[in-house]
C-alpha cells in the first residue's frame, strides 16, 4: 500500500476557494481504480493550511492518478491559490500478518493527556 500526505498553505483569502478546489479532486480521486483512501483536513494549529491524505492499492495505481485529467486540472488551478511551500511525503507501507503471531503483540501504553492512555 502506498501512502501520500502532502500540506498545501493557501492564501487566507482564498481559502474557501482552495478547499472546494481540493474537495473536487479528492472526490474524483475516490473513484479510481486503486484508491482506497483519499481524505481532505483544515491543519488545527493552522488553519491556512490543508492537508491531504491518500492511500493507494500500489504503485502503478498512484502513477494512474498523477497522470489523470483531474490531477491536471488541478495542477493547473492551485498555484493562483498557494502561498508558501507545499510538501509531500511518500510512504511504501506493507501490511503486517499478525495471524501467525503465537504470543499476543503487547502496544506501549502512550498517555497524551491525564485522561487519555492509547494502548
Amino acid at each position: 500500500m502506498i501512502i501520500v500526505k502532502g500540506s498545501i498553505p493557501v492564501k487566507t483569502d482564498r481559502r474557501e476557494e482552495a478547499v472546494a478546489l481540493i474537495q473536487q479532486l479528492a472526490q474524483a480521486s475516490r473513484a479510481e481504480h486503486g484508491c482506497l483512501s483519499y481524505e481532505v483536513f483544515i491543519q488545527a494549529d493552522s488553519p491556512e493550511t490543508i492537508v491531504i491524505w491518500q492511500q493507494w492499492d500500489s504503485l502503478d495505481a498512484l502513477e494512474d492518478h498523477f497522470a489523470s485529467e483531474h490531477v491536471d486540472m488541478f495542477l493547473d488551478a492551485i498555484p493562483d491559490l498557494i502561498e508558501g511551500e507545499v510538501t509531500s511525503a511518500q510512504f511504501d507501507v506493507q501490511e503486517a500478518d499478525w495471524s501467525e503471531q503465537e504470543e499476543p503483540v503487547e502496544l506501549p501504553r502512550v498517555q497524551y493527556a491525564d485522561n487519555i492512555v492509547l494502548h
